[in-house]
C-alpha cells in the first residue's frame, strides 16, 4: 500500500475530523517548547481517549541516571518511583515494535499479565488496567515511548484510538528530535555562557533597535551599580555624554553590520567610572546572524563589559588538584590574584610577612616559577579562570 493510501485509511480509521486532527498537531509542535514539553498534547490525549493516564518517557530509567517522563494523569509519585528504581527491570511491555501502537494483550497473555508482580504491586495500585503504547523509533535506539492506560471498569483501547495515537507518531517523532536538538544548543551556549561568567566578563544583547534581550549574571551586577553605564529605557546608557554618544554609534554600526556580506563590526572603548574604580573595558561587535530565519526580537549586537577590577575566582580543591598548595598557600594565591601585594596580603590574611614569604617561596617552588609576575602569568593563562 502506498504511504499516501495508508495514511488516508488510518485517518479514517482514528475517527478524527480534521480541525481536531489539526489541533493535535499544532500540540506535537508547540510542546517543543513549553518548559516542561508536550504536556498539554499528553493531556489533550488523555481526554481524547477517556485515559486516566498518558505518559511519554524521554529517557528510560538506567542504573547511572534518571529517567524522564512527561504524564498526564493524577500524580502518584510515591508509586511511580518504585517503576524507576524497580519495575522497569521487569516490565514486559518494552522494545515494541517499531512506530506502532500495540496493546499490551499482543504482547504478553493476558492471564499471566494479570498475575505478573509488575501488574499487581505498581499498575493495578495507580487503578490501570487496559494499556496500550508505542517504542517510537523502536528497540533500544526509541527515542521515546508512548503509554496510554485506563482504569480497571473500562473498556479496551479500540481500532479507532490505536488509529489515531499511530497518526500522531511521525509527528512526535520529529518533534522529539527538534526538541533534543534545541537542548543540546542550549547545553552548549550554558557551557560558554558559565565560562564568561567564570571569568567575570559581561554580556549583554542587543536588538535590532538597541534595546537589552538578555544579560549575563557578570553583567546584570555591573549594570545594577549604575557606576559609568547602565539600562535606561531598554537599552544600554553611559554615564557621560561623549562616552554614551560614543557607545551608541559602536551599537548602531554593530546592527548595521548585518547588512555587510562580510564580518560583523567589531568595535571597543573605555567607559569612566566614579573616583576610586577603574574604567570598564567596552567591546561592541555584530550578533552572528542566523541563515533561515528572521524575527524582530532576534539578536542584532553583542555588548561584552570587562571590569579590571573582578577578582578571579577559584577554589582551594582545585589550586591543590593542579599544584599541590595547601589551603594557606591557596589562600595567599588568591590574595595575590586580587592584585595585592604579598605584604598586603599578609596583613589582610593576619599573618607575618615573614610567613607569607616563606609560604609564597613553596607556591614557586610548587608551580615551577621564580617571580610573582610569572606565578600570575601562569595561573590566569591557565585553567583557573574557568573552573
Amino acid at each position: 500500500m502506498a504511504p499516501e493510501t495508508d495514511l488516508a485509511s488510518r485517518f479514517a480509521a482514528s475517527g478524527l475530523g480534521v480541525a481536531e486532527y489539526d489541533h493535535l498537531i499544532r500540540l506535537v509542535y508547540e510542546g517543543v517548547t513549553e518548559t516542561v514539553p508536550w504536556t498539554r498534547l499528553l493531556e489533550a490525549l488523555r481526554q481524547r481517549l477517556d485515559a486516566n493516564y498518558v505518559s511519554l518517557i524521554l529517557r528510560p530509567p538506567t542504573p547511572e541516571q534518571q529517567w524522564r517522563v512527561v504524564f498526564a494523569g493524577e500524580a502518584q509519585p510515591a508509586i511511580a518511583s518504585t517503576y524507576e528504581t524497580f519495575f522497569y527491570a521487569m516490565d514486559p511491555f518494552v522494545n515494541l515494535p517499531a512506530d506502532r501502537m500495540v496493546t499490551v494483550d499482543e504482547v504478553i497473555n493476558e492471564a499471566d499479565w494479570l498475575k505478573s508482580a509488575i501488574y499487581q504491586e505498581f499498575l493495578k495500585p495507580l487503578n490501570i488496567r487496559y494499556y496500550m503504547g508505542a517504542d517510537v523509533g523502536g528497540g533500544n535506539d526509541a527515542i521515546c515511548r508512548v503509554r496510554v492506560s485506563r482504569p480497571i471498569g473500562s473498556v479496551p483501547f479500540s481500532e479507532h484510538e490505536r488509529a489515531l495515537c499511530t497518526l500522531l507518531l511521525p509527528h512526535l517523532k520529529c518533534a522529539v528530535r527538534l526538541r533534543s536538538t534545541q537542548d543540546a544548543t542550549e547545553a552548549e551556549r550554558t557551557v560558554y555562557a558559565g565560562a564568561l561568567e567564570r571569568l567575570s566578563i559581561g554580556a549583554v544583547i542587543l536588538d535590532k533597535k538597541g534595546r537589552v534581550l538578555k544579560t549575563n549574571r557578570a553583567a546584570e551586577e555591573i549594570l545594577a551599580e549604575r557606576n559609568g553605564i547602565s539600562v535606561a529605557q531598554g537599552g544600554l546608557q553611559a554615564a557621560y555624554g561623549s562616552e554614551n554618544r560614543e557607545l551608541h554609534r559602536l551599537i548602531e554600526q554593530a546592527v548595521a553590520g548585518h547588512t555587510d556580506r562580510g564580518p560583523g563590526v567589531v568595535g571597543a572603548m573605555s567607559i569612566t567610572r566614579t573616583a576610586g574604580h577603574g574604567n570598564l573595558g567596552i567591546l561592541v561587535r555584530t550578533a552572528p546572524i542566523t541563515e533561515w530565519s528572521e524575527t524582530a526580537n532576534r539578536p542584532a549586537a553583542v555588548v561584552v563589559i570587562r571590569d579590571s577590577e573582578s577578582r578571579v575566582q577559584a577554589s582551594q580543591a582545585l589550586m591543590k588538584r593542579l599544584y599541590g598548595l595547601t589551603p594557606a598557600e591557596s589562600t595567599l594565591t588568591l590574595k595575590l590574584l586580587d592584585g595585592l601585594t604579598v605584604d598586603e596580603a599578609a596583613e589582610e590574611l593576619s599573618i607575618s610577612r615573614n610567613t607569607a614569604r616563606c609560604q609564597l617561596r613553596a607556591i614557586f617552588a610548587k608551580t615551577g616559577v621564580t617571580r610573582q609576575t610569572e606565578l600570575l602569568r601562569l595561573l590566569l593563562g591557565g585553567v583557573i579562570p574557568l573552573a
